[in-house]
């Protein structure tokens, strides 16, 4: 049996200005940042209870202007500067490993999760969100019984929920893996390119990029019969976050790309980034102004995930054995805050609190129980495979080194 390589962790190395690997140093920030934009996926969903311009799956019938713009802001920036770190992770693996080889263990390590989730956790999560109705007065708890049977024995694309990006991320692997050559030959005269004017290029791309998607789906929504539906559902989110993957693949092969976007210091690009994501925030839901929601929305993205890149590269350098705990939690966090926080705020449905206090503990309890179950599943080598795809140790001595190396280095890297 051939031993499994040790998964590095994420800033095991750094890279070089041809952008090979040097294991001289840890980029710590890499793991931080991650973690970070996994975490923020407690206060966002939360605060979706609360909106009153965007419709979620479980709504409470008090909203909150505080929490609309929280989770407005929130939305502009997460997953956005999370594919960025996503495809850096991707093209640094890759770099160390033959593509299929690579290939072959992201689909295990994001596959895995993905069944797990949608076998144990969509379910349970479509029967809460029909509970939602009944304890508001929708409907009675006879037609949630049956209205939840038929769900469950009828899963449909809404399954997936917060899962969505596991097969995001097995896509954009796939195609990475598949261009992986290609790039290499291509990288001398991508870097010229990037290297002329790269404000112009990464923001421009982006906001061409989004411009695209957002034509798209409502075209494709006007169309009749099932495949301009899927295509619809692939394009949205699917194909809107592809843009900012490749750039982490290109901030990977091309360091001094990277070093010149980033922020550094000064007030300029925060002041920029705050502005943007606060005007997008406003403007969601609502008829575009001057702009189209999506230019607004791109130019947050973009200057935010700069702005927080910079500000972990400079403050989160260092080994933290607490940032090394949440780093290790952040992806079981991830996959079971989300029905968590179905359950707390379904309960809620039944006082009248204010929504910021709601919210908070909402919040609160959601990390607190997520993190207490990753506690357990790390100790579990089935909990491992299953909710973290880390292959368990077979036995021998390279395996035994590899499942530690997973153990410790948590998940997605």
């Amino acid at each position: 049996m051939m031993k499994r390589e040790p998964e590095l962790r994420a800033g095991s190395f750094f890279m070089c200005e041809d952008g090979m690997a040097d294991s001289v140093g840890r980029q710590h920030y890499w793991d931080a940042l991650r973690a970070f934009l996994m975490l923020l996926g407690i206060p966002y969903h939360a605060a979706m209870v609360y909106d009153v311009r965007v419709i979620w799956d479980i709504q409470s019938p008090t909203g909150s202007p505080f929490l609309t713009l929280l989770a407005g802001a929130l939305v502009t920036f997460r997953m956005p500067a999370f594919f960025i770190v996503a495809g850096f992770f991707a093209a640094m693996l890759l770099s160390r490993r033959p593509p299929a080889v690579w290939l072959r263990g992201r689909m295990i390590r994001l596959g895995l999760p993905f069944l797990t989730g949608l076998l144990l956790l969509a379910p349970l999560q479509v029967a809460v969100i029909d509970l939602a109705d009944a304890v508001k007065g929708v409907t009675s708890m006879t037609d949630v019984v049956a209205r939840t049977t038929r769900d469950i024995t009828h899963p449909g694309a809404h399954w997936i929920m917060h899962l969505w990006f596991l097969p995001a991320l097995m896509i954009y692997s796939s195609l990475l893996a598949a261009f992986w050559h290609p790039l290499h030959r291509w990288q001398h005269g991508l870097a010229r390119l990037a290297s002329a004017s790269p404000w112009i290029l990464v923001v421009g791309t982006l906001v061409l990029a989004a411009l695209v998607v957002d034509l798209a789906v409502p075209l494709l929504a006007a169309m009749p019969g099932p495949l301009p539906d899927l295509l619809r559902h692939g394009v949205d989110p699917y194909l809107r976050y592809l843009p900012y993957f490749a750039l982490g693949v290109v901030f990977f092969m091309h360091p001094t790309t990277k070093a010149s976007l980033v922020w550094k210091g000064g007030l300029t690009l925060p002041l920029l980034a705050s502005a943007s994501s606060l005007a997008a925030s406003m403007l969601r839901g609502r008829p575009e102004l001057l702009l189209p929601h999506s230019v607004i929305d791109a130019l947050a993205a973009v200057l935010m995930s700069l702005w927080l890149i910079g500000l972990a590269e400079r403050y989160f350098t260092r080994a933290n054995s607490r940032i090394d705990a949440l780093v290790d939690a952040s992806f079981t966090i991830y996959l079971f805050h989300h029905p968590l926080i179905f359950a707390f705020a379904t309960a809620f449905l039944l006082v009248s609190w204010p929504p910021v206090i709601e919210f908070a503990l909402i919040a609160t309890a959601s990390f607190v129980l997520s993190y207490a179950i990753h506690q357990v599943l790390r100790r579990l080598p089935l909990g491992l495979l299953f909710f973290n795809g880390v292959v368990p140790s077979t036995g021998k001595p390279g395996d035994r080194v590899a499942a530690s190396a997973d153990r410790s280095n948590g998940t997605l890297r």
